[in-house]
């Protein structure tokens, strides 16, 4: 039964219900993952065009997504036909969402001051999952601003160890 909570969390909650009754969850994700991509503003602002009659949508929309799992065309009907329709990136966010929550993975942001090869990437993923002792999906971002180092965001705790940081540190402790 799902909880509570905001539309897009009670459609992506649904899903994940059918999904996990099917045995189907990677596709699920797959599958909304690919629909949020395809669906862009430009896209979501056609489909939801007044001036084309909602049966021609609905059919438009249906044929985009007829190699998709049957739960989710009959939740895209559903948003279709209640105006919803722009909330599906939103709905894919909290379903990759429930799915990480569910299997224990958390998110972290890496900012570095250069881009990082895939092995570095790696080794970093490596050493927070073994720092953390949970499975860490991480996203990368550079900033050169930050002089060398790097900042790590896991949920609302920050970790910066970037040189901007302690050369501002020093700065202010040679001021006082």
């Amino acid at each position: 039964m799902p909880l509570g909570g905001s539309a897009p969390r009670r459609y992506a909650e649904a899903l994940l219900e059918i999904a996990t009754e099917e045995r189907a969850v990677p596709a699920f994700r797959r599958s909304l993952e690919q629909l949020a991509m395809t669906f862009t503003p430009d896209v979501i602002r056609a489909v939801r065009d007044p001036r084309v009659p909602v049966e021609q949508r609905r059919r438009a929309v249906a044929a985009a997504v007829k190699d998709e799992p049957k739960a989710i065309r009959g939740v895209l009907d559903l948003m279709l036909e209640r105006d919803r329709i722009a909330l599906l990136p939103t709905v894919a966010t909290a379903f990759a969402d429930l799915v990480d929550r569910r299997e224990g993975v958390v998110k972290a942001k890496v900012t570095t001051s250069t881009t990082l090869d895939q092995s570095q990437q790696g080794d970093i993923v490596r050493r927070l999952e073994q720092a953390t002792s949970k499975k860490i999906r991480a996203t990368f971002a550079v900033d050169a601003r930050l002089i060398g180092g790097a900042k790590v965001q896991i949920g609302d705790r920050l970790i910066d160890a970037s040189l901007r940081t302690q050369l501002d540190h020093l700065a202010r402790q040679l001021a006082s």
